[in-house]
């Protein structure tokens, strides 16, 4: 009797077993009945960082850019020998006044190396965000026209061409996109936002 028990539940384990079998047989076969036929991706390569670099909008956002620094440069270098003869006059006065008098245009000379300062970083973060924002109004117009670019070409995989190794020379795209963008964004006049 137990013998007959252990024979019957194997067998149930057995038609159980090769029911599933079945069951997902039919679900693999159905999945492969139900698939898509894979897409061979075209691929189109671009030189990004190139682009970036030497394209003639971002040479003129440079330009500009180095036009303002001097011009800040300037600034910051009246505004520092200013501070060295003022700093020198009151090295020169030290036996002349009082302690007091002295420590009060010590403090006054200090704020005004403090503020100074500051104008100094303001003028930097200026410049920074000049350049970001050109970079950033300039890498949307270049994304469009690599986005158009791959379209004409039903390219369905566009990769900068920092990240290939090896690849064909049909693939790249680099040249047709930077004479487009050339003509899409030939010039970029950059936004100085100084508060003071």
């Amino acid at each position: 009797m137990y013998m007959m028990k252990t024979a019957q539940r194997f067998l149930f384990i057995a038609l159980v077993m090769a029911g599933l079998g079945l069951h997902t047989q039919a679900q693999a076969q159905a999945q492969s009945a139900n698939a898509r036929p894979e897409t061979a991706a075209i691929v189109m390569i671009v030189d990004f960082e190139g682009i970036m670099r030497e394209a003639s909008a971002m040479q003129d956002m440079r330009k500009q850019v180095e036009k303002r620094r001097d011009s800040y440069q300037s600034e910051i270098e009246k505004r520092q020998q200013a501070l060295r003869d003022e700093d020198q006059k009151l090295a020169q006065q030290r036996t002349l006044l009082s302690a007091d008098v002295l420590q009060q245009k010590r403090a006054e000379f200090q704020k005004k190396v403090a503020e100074f300062q500051k104008f100094a970083q303001g003028r930097n973060k200026v410049l920074d965000e000049a350049v970001n924002e050109g970079r950033i109004k300039f890498q949307k117009k270049l994304i469009e026209v690599i986005a158009d670019v791959a379209e004409e070409r039903k390219a369905t995989l566009v990769l900068h061409k920092s990240q290939v190794i090896l690849h064909a020379n049909a693939m790249d795209a680099t040249k047709e996109v930077f004479e487009k963008v050339n003509a899409a964004i030939p010039s970029l006049t950059v936004e100085f936002k100084e508060a003071s």
